[in-house]
């Protein structure tokens, strides 16, 4: 997430602070800070003030996951409610009368004109005012809800909101432990209210236009020194035993049968999905008797390559026994909508499970999933019984799957399970997953600006930072991806992990690239699965491709590059293993 959205959550929770219809709050800070022996007590009215906001906003987490995890369309959605929560801003006479009456309720609230008795009166106090000013902050609060749908992660809300209640925490403290000569100079700011409204709106539409437009991400890219504490630890959440999707959480219900998995839903039925690879159209009623594994992929994302060994595997071994494996296969790029494409990356892969193509993300909303790949088993009941997002811990995962078969009575030959273990150490991985097109790229270092659908000739510095990355000749970037348009293009990056993926496609006819490493043709030792003995790779449908793939020991960084002959290849995103 940008500093500047944290900035604005920020910035929006102190507008409301000094929002006219805060004034009727202020007489119970006021209260507390001329009492004698309650010194702490305005800490305590604070907090319940912002935890009754943050229960506000908990109850909106839900529906704002919902528009983070879905297509752009319904981020185009989320954009136009925060445009006209900005109008409301720039238009606020409803919300004068919203402030009137917010006056009255918060005097009636018991305690209101006096010090509350104890932290616990003091913590209610401040959560009924909460409640009774969650009106009137509404425009504001909602820009702030409305901005972490639109980042689509739970992490990145979670900082939107932490910044909104600080923003709005700290001024009101200060009233609290600073008394009547504060209170003065804030309430002479309310003749103010209106207009920093007004700013706060006019600002709001340009934050919706950039986010449209994706100048944020333009910008962004010229700083320097880039920082990925967000997206790490969004990466280290996910490889932790997160909790059951949203989907589930409301029927989840204690173990059965001994077992020591939980029951945490029923199945969702397979919706809106387009076709069916493997298989003849299934329904969760039709599975049941079964034990099922709902596996969310897409074929081009690396941790959902990595899976498939396991996947597979458990597909072989059981499937005799009743167990059943659904790929859901979700696109992330447009290309992976295509059908054939998919077909082929089944092949590939030696997919032989169903697999539904989910290409309107309805079955995805249907689980309220967030990620790729994500894993749900279900017992023969239809019962959700484990939940596991990201790679990893396969040894459970079919320990898991042996226990429903046999809860099931359906396993009937016994089968050892011996230690399972990733090939992939993630420690030396030190770069990020980077997108190529406008809309998510980050650390673009060519010193020409971006073009956005034109056509525009870049260089590329001679030395790159790490994480960096460059284009030479004439492309033109596109949302998603980045399209050589003239013979002789060139796309550096600077690296540090043991292999490196470049999703890519040949526009027409395949194309052929030399492969280099550090500025020169890649050494044998040191190519990756796609690498032709000759040093170049064939660029043909749309797909991952292993180019570098370093000899154990090697942890230096490299400067990978991409020397492409002929127009017409296209270029999606960096992937590291």
């Amino acid at each position: 997430m940008s500093l500047t959205f944290e900035l604005l959550a920020v910035a929006a929770g102190a507008l409301t602070v000094i929002s006219p219809c805060i004034l009727p709050i202020l007489p119970a800070l006021l209260g507390v800070s001329a009492a004698k022996g309650l010194r702490h007590l305005p800490f305590w009215i604070v907090l319940g003030l912002t935890a009754s906001f943050a229960v506000f906003g908990s109850v909106f987490a839900v529906f704002g996951t919902f528009l983070g995890a879905s297509n752009a369309l319904l981020r185009n959605i989320a954009l136009t409610v925060l445009f006209f929560f900005g109008l409301s801003l720039l238009w606020p006479r409803p919300w004068r009368s919203i402030g009137t009456r917010i006056g009255a309720l918060a005097g009636k609230i018991p305690g209101a004109d006096r010090a509350p008795a104890g932290k616990g009166g003091a913590l209610l106090l401040g959560a009924s005012l909460g409640l009774v000013w969650a009106p009137c902050a509404g425009p504001i609060l909602g820009i702030i809800l409305t901005l972490a749908a639109v980042q689509g992660s739970f992490g990145r809300s979670l900082l939107l909101m932490g910044g909104y209640s600080l923003g709005a925490a700290i001024p009101m403290l200060a009233i609290g432990y600073g008394g009547r000569r504060l209170y003065g100079k804030v309430a002479s700011f309310g003749r103010w209210g209106d207009l920093s409204h007004k700013v706060l709106g006019a600002v709001t539409i340009v934050t919706v236009a950039a986010l449209f437009f994706n100048l944020d991400t333009l910008l962004l890219a010229r700083l320097p020194g880039r920082l990925f504490l967000a997206d790490r630890l969004e990466r280290e959440l996910s490889q932790a035993s997160p909790a059951p999707s949203a989907a589930f959480t409301r029927t989840a219900q204690g173990s059965t049968d001994g077992s020591s998995l939980p029951v945490l839903g029923t199945m969702p039925e397979f919706t809106g999905i387009t076709a069916w690879i493997n298989s003849p159209p299934l329904t969760a009623a039709g599975l049941r008797g079964k034990v099922v594994l709902v596996d969310f992929w897409t074929y081009s994302c690396i941790n959902c390559i990595r899976t498939f060994p396991f996947v597979t595997s458990w597909y072989d071994r059981y499937r005799k026994d009743g167990f059943v494996v659904v790929g859901v296969h979700t696109p992330e790029f447009a290309f992976e909508k295509d059908e054939g494409n998919v077909r082929r990356a089944v092949a590939r892969y030696g997919i032989r499970y169903p697999v539904a193509l989910d290409n309107r993300y309805r079955t995805w909303n249907a689980y309220n999933n967030s990620a790729w790949p994500a894993d749900y088993l279900f017992d023969a009941q239809g019962r959700l019984r484990e939940v596991h997002f990201g790679e990893g811990k396969y040894e459970e995962t079919e320990m898991a799957i042996r226990e429903l078969l046999k809860e099931a009575r359906l396993l009937t030959v016994p089968m050892a399970v011996g230690p399972v273990r990733s090939n992939v150490d993630f420690a030396l991985i030190d770069s990020p997953e980077t997108y190529i097109g406008y809309a998510r790229s980050e650390n673009f270092v060519s010193p020409e600006k971006v073009a956005r659908d034109r056509t525009r000739t870049y260089t590329a510095p001679e030395r790159l930072g790490l994480n960096e990355w460059a284009l030479r000749g004439e492309w033109k970037i596109r949302r998603q991806y980045a399209s050589l348009r003239a013979p002789g293009g060139e796309i550096r990056f600077r690296f540090r992990a043991p292999q490196l993926n470049l999703v890519m496609r040949a526009a027409g006819e395949p194309l052929r690239a030399e492969v280099l490493l550090d500025g020169k043709p890649i050494p044998a030792d040191f190519r990756g699965a796609d690498v032709s003995p000759d040093g170049t790779v064939t660029i043909g449908f749309s797909r991952l491709y292993n180019l570098v793939r370093l000899p154990p020991g090697e942890k230096r960084e490299h400067t990978f590059g991409l020397a492409i002959a002929d127009k017409g290849a296209d270029l999606y995103a960096f992937t590291f293993g």
